[in-house]
């Protein structure tokens, strides 16, 4: 099983951090200050969809009408539901069609896939290529996530997805705030785990990514569970109450690094994925035996 002696060294300097409190250099708060005042976390039409979505029982229509108030979630909504995944051959032209082919738990994941999206576009990067790759790296991991959820029942119910897709964003905050040092700490090459990430990112920039998007993700006021899985992402055993699915986005996220250093899942070793014993130990019973 991969614990080779640099990740191990930055676990065991992280575990020894009683400190919880967050904590990013000023210069960075600053800077993202600035940059990103006009920048929402989520437009308010998705922000309402989200909500009325938590209730088990919300209807297809009243969605459909709050969706439609944005012409570009409501114009995605369609595509999606009309691509080859989904549409079996059957055009429709019905929001409320689109809704109902798609299930609600989609429709929640896909407003906030189109919701993270344009609040990326909204990002200054020098580097445009690092857009490109973060973003894939989010939504590779939230699938992933959302399919060993249901493969190992996991007990998630969509925030899992959210989760996985949200993870990183820290990554991005950086890459604007400080795009003349971002690619010395982090070269985006998805070798996260053997060259110390998180060390070199402190003596880089003195924090790191899992900090600054925690405190984003809590400016914004998202949920705890969010917030922790942007946080711990790399400690899962740090996370609290919210292990089990900072640990499944930890799980995931190792996938998905693997997918985009190789271009492929094929070749992947789960011995090498250090964070199954720990959602094994968060209570997904057989999750070694299983995955």
């Amino acid at each position: 099983m991969y614990q080779d002696e640099k990740f191990s060294m930055v676990l065991d300097m992280s575990l020894r951090n009683e400190d919880d409190l967050i904590s990013i250099p000023d210069e960075i708060r600053k800077r993202l200050g600035t940059r990103l005042s006009k920048i929402q976390m989520l437009p308010a039409i998705a922000q309402q969809a989200l909500e009325m979505l938590r209730d088990p029982d919300c209807s297809i229509r009243d969605v459909t009408k709050l969706i439609e108030q944005d012409l570009k979630l409501a114009t995605e909504m369609l595509r999606v539901a009309n691509s080859a995944i989904y549409s079996q051959g059957r055009p429709i032209t019905s929001l409320a069609d689109a809704t109902v082919r798609l299930g609600l738990q989609q429709c929640r994941n896909l407003i906030l896939t189109s919701s993270f999206a344009s609040l990326i576009e909204g990002f200054t990067l020098e580097e445009e290529w690092v857009r490109d790759l973060l973003w894939r790296h989010g939504l590779v991991t939230a699938v992933v996530a959302s399919n060993i959820n249901r493969a190992l029942k996991v007990g998630c119910n969509g925030e899992e997805f959210s989760a996985g897709l949200i993870h990183d964003i820290g990554r991005f905050l950086v890459a604007v705030a400080l795009p003349e040092q971002f690619l010395e700490a982090d070269p985006v090459n998805f070798e996260e785990h053997l060259t110390s990430q998180l060390r070199q990112e402190q003596l880089c920039w003195s924090t790191t990514h899992t900090e600054v998007g925690a405190w984003f993700t809590t400016e914004n006021r998202l949920p705890e569970a969010i917030v922790a899985s942007v946080r711990y992402h790399h400690f899962p055993k740090r996370a609290g109450k919210f292990q089990k699915l900072v640990a499944l986005v930890a799980v995931a996220d190792d996938m998905a690094n693997y997918v985009q250093r190789n271009e492929s899942a094929a070749g992947y070793d789960p011995e090498s994925n250090p964070f199954i014993g720990i959602l094994e130990e968060s209570g997904v019973k057989r999750a070694r035996e299983l995955f």
